[in-house]
C-alpha cells in the first residue's frame, strides 16, 4: 500500500477543524474490522498524529490501551480498549480532545511517530534469564505499536526482548515474522507491501520480495506469508493485482505467479497460509472460512465452513490439531482436529490475531491490546505484554540457521605454497574464517589440526563474497585444510575438508626468469630435490655482485622469488643491460642471464 497521504489544504488553518462537535461515525468493532483489512487508514492516522505532534498509541497504568486508527473530519480517531482481555467489552471510539479531557496521561506510555516514547518500558514484562541459560528457540511476535518485532522464549512464553527488531524506517505494519529457509528472518509488512529481511541478530538486510522493491501489481495489502516445501515464498494478498490470491516467489524474491488463484474456492481476503504434509490451509477474513488446497494450490474443499468471523493466524499443533485465531465477534481461539471438527473454543481473550501452543499445554495468544497466556480451561494465566497491537506468533530455531552459505572451497599447490580459495553466497553475523591445516602423515589420516591463519568475514551480507589465503613455505607432503567459520557471538561451524599435495622435485632446476626482458620486476623460480643451504645472487656483466636474493637453509621443494630493481639500494641508478643470477645448493650451481630494459 503506497505511503500516500493527502491533507486538506486548510488542515492547519484552524484548530476548530480538528476539534469540532462531530462525533466519530464508526463503532469500535466496525473501525477495528475496517482498519484491520485496510491498514492504510491506520497509516493515515499516524501521519496526522505526526503532523500534530500527538501520540499515536497510549497505554495507561490502569490497563487501558488507546490507538489511532483513522482520520474523520480532519481529526484523528482513536479506539479505546478499556478491557485488555475482552477488547469488545466497554470499548470506545474517541478523539484526541476527548482523550485529553478524560485521562491523566502523565504516567502513560506515549508512542509517537517522530518523538521519543514516554515511559517506554511500561506494559512490557521482560524476563531476564540467568547467565548461561540462553536458548536458540524463540517466538517472534510483530508489534505494530513500535513498528518492530518482539522476542519470546519458546518454552515458557516469557518476553526476552521487546526491541529484537525496531525499525520504523523499513516497517510500518509488520504482520508476521518467521525464519526463511535461507536463514534470515522474513517480515511481511501490510502497509509497506513488501517482505523485508533481517539477520538473526535483527540487523536489516533489505527488501526480499518482490525483488526490486514495491510493486503493487504484485503485492498490495499483504498479510501472512510462508514457504513451500521447495523453499519458494508464498504471500497472502488483500489488494492490488493479486487481490484475493496467494502470490509465489522464488528463493531470490523474484515473482513467479499465483500459487493459489484469485478467489479459488471462494477465497476472499486471505490472511494466513500453512502447509501440512498433504494439503494447504488458507483462511479468509471476508469468506470467514478456512479453505483447503492441494500442494500445487488447487482447491479441494473447506476445512472449516462455518462458525468463524474474521479468522487470522492458523497454528498447526504438534498433535495434528489446528488452532485458528478469531478476530471479530464471536471472537475466540478455535481448536479443530486434523479433519476440521471443532474440539474446543476459548474466549477468555477476544479480538485474536495470533496463537501458539506452548509445551506446557497453554496457549500464547495476541490481540489488539497485547500478548497473553491462557489455559485450556479458558482462564487467563498472565498478560505478558500490555498495551501493544500484537500480531502473529511464530516459532524459530536459530540454532539451525547456517550462518554462512559456502559455495566453493578449493586448494592449489604452487611450489611450496598452497593457495586456498573459497566463496560464499550469503553471510550472517560472520566474524571470519580460521584456516586450519593438518599434515596427512599416513593412510589412517590421523589429522591434527592447527591454525594456519585468519581471514575477516563480511559480517552480514546477501551479496556473494570471494576469499583467498596463501599458506606459504610448506615442506613436501600431503595436507588437509578446512575452514572454521566463526560468528560474532563465538559460535562456529566447520567446512568440508580438502586435500592438496606438495610434490618433492626429482632434480635441481633453475628456471628462466619471467618476464625477460623486464622493468622493473621479474620472478625467478627453482626446484631442489634435497634440503640444504641455498643462495641466489645477481651479478653484473663484470662479475660484481648486485644483490643477494636468498641466503638460508631450505627444505627440498619448489621456490620462487621476486627480483625488483626497486629492491636494490641504488635501484634508480641500475642501468639497462645484461645481468646474471646464480643459484648454489651444496655441490649444485647454475647461472642464467636476464636483461633489464628501461
Amino acid at each position: 500500500m503506497k505511503r500516500i497521504f493527502l491533507f486538506f489544504a486548510g488542515l492547519l488553518l484552524s484548530t476548530s477543524l480538528l476539534y469540532s462537535q462531530y462525533e466519530p461515525i464508526y463503532s469500535f468493532e466496525e473501525l477495528m474490522r475496517i482498519t484491520e483489512e485496510n491498514p492504510q487508514m491506520i497509516f493515515e492516522a499516524r501521519e496526522m498524529t505526526s503532523l500534530l505532534e500527538i501520540p499515536h498509541s497510549i497505554y495507561l497504568p490502569q490497563g487501558i490501551f488507546i490507538e489511532a486508527r483513522a482520520v474523520q473530519n480532519d481529526r484523528v480517531v482513536y479506539v479505546v480498549i478499556n478491557n485488555l482481555l475482552d477488547i469488545y467489552n466497554n470499548a470506545e471510539v474517541l478523539t484526541w480532545q476527548q482523550i485529553q479531557n478524560r485521562f491523566d496521561l502523565s504516567s502513560a506510555r506515549l508512542n509517537y511517530v517522530k518523538k521519543a516514547t514516554q515511559n517506554p518500558t511500561l506494559g512490557y514484562n521482560i524476563t531476564v534469564r540467568p547467565e548461561g541459560s540462553q536458548s536458540s528457540q524463540y517466538l517472534l511476535i510483530p508489534d505494530w505499536t513500535a513498528d518492530g518485532i518482539m522476542l519470546f522464549d519458546a518454552t515458557t512464553g516469557d518476553l526476552l526482548n521487546q526491541n529484537f527488531i525496531v525499525d520504523p524506517t523499513n516497517l510500518s505494519s509488520p504482520k508476521q515474522a518467521r525464519l526463511a529457509p535461507q536463514g534470515f528472518v522474513s517480515v511481511s509488512d501490510q502497509i509497506d507491501d513488501v517482505v523485508q529481511s533481517y539477520d538473526t541478530m535483527g540487523t536489516y538486510f533489505g527488501v526480499f520480495a518482490p525483488a526490486g522493491g514495491v510493486n503493487n501489481t504484485i503485492l498490495d495489502n499483504i498479510r501472512g506469508h510462508n514457504y513451500r516445501p521447495n523453499g519458494n515464498l508464498v504471500v497472502t494478498v488483500g489488494s492490488g493485482g493479486n487481490q484475493n490470491a496467494v502470490a509465489e516467489f522464488d528463493n531470490a524474491g523474484n515473482y513467479i505467479g499465483q500459487f493459489i488463484a484469485a478467489g479459488a474456492g471462494g477465497l476472499n481476503s486471505p490472511f494466513d497460509i500453512v502447509f501440512r504434509s498433504n494439503d494447504v490451509l488458507v483462511d479468509g477474513s471476508s469468506s470467514n472460512k478456512v479453505h483447503r488446497y492441494d500442494l500445487s494450490g488447487n482447491y479441494l474443499n473447506d476445512f472449516v465452513s462455518s462458525g468463524l468471523a474474521f479468522p487470522q493466524q492458523i497454528h498447526l499443533e504438534s498433535n495434528g490439531n489446528v488452532a485458528v485465531a478469531g478476530f471479530s465477534t464471536p471472537s475466540a481461539l478455535f481448536v479443530y482436529d486434523s479433519l476440521g471438527t471443532l474440539l474446543a473454543s476459548y474466549n477468555v481473550i477476544t479480538g485474536l490475531r495470533g496463537a501458539y501452543k506452548l509445551p506446557n499445554g497453554n496457549y500464547i495468544v495476541t490481540n489488539g491490546s497485547g500478548v497473553h497466556e491462557i489455559t485450556t480451561s479458558n482462564t487467563l494465566v498472565r498478560t505478558i505484554v500490555a498495551g501493544v497491537s500484537a500480531q502473529y506468533v511464530d516459532f524459530v530455531d536459530f540454532q539451525n540457521v547456517i550462518p554462512v552459505e559456502l559455495k566453493s572451497f578449493t586448494a592449489v599447490a604452487n611450489g611450496n605454497n598452497v593457495e586456498l580459495s573459497w566463496s560464499t553466497a550469503t553471510e550472517t553475523n560472520n566474524r571470519g574464517f580460521e584456516i586450519q591445516r593438518s599434515v596427512i602423515s599416513s593412510r589412517a589420516r590421523n589429522l591434527s589440526w592447527e591454525a594456519a591463519g585468519f581471514v575477516d568475514g563480511k559480517g552480514t551480507t546477501t551479496e556473494p563474497q570471494n576469499y583467498v589465503f596463501v599458506d606459504k613455505n610448506l615442506t613436501s607432503g600431503k595436507y588437509a585444510y578446512r575452514l572454521k567459520q566463526i560468528d560474532f557471538d563465538g559460535t562456529f561451524e566447520y567446512s568440508n575438508e580438502i586435500e592438496v599435495e606438495i610434490v618433492t622435485p626429482d632434480k635441481f632446476t633453475l628456471e628462466q626468469n619471467y618476464p625477460n626482458p623486464f622493468n622493473p620486476t621479474t620472478v625467478i623460480s627453482w626446484q631442489s630435490p634435497v634440503s640444504g643451504w641455498q643462495t641466489l645472487k645477481v651479478y653484473d656483466v663484470l662479475g660484481n655482485e648486485v644483490v643477494t636474493l636468498v641466503n638460508e637453509h631450505r627444505e627440498a621443494g619448489s621456490y620462487k622469488v621476486e627480483f625488483s630493481t626497486g629492491s636494490i639500494g641504488n635501484a634508480s641508478e641500475l642501468p639497462s643491460g645484461i645481468y646474471y643470477y646464480k643459484l648454489s645448493i651444496g655441490n649444485f650451481s647454475d647461472v642464467k642471464k636476464m636483461t633489464v630494459i628501461k
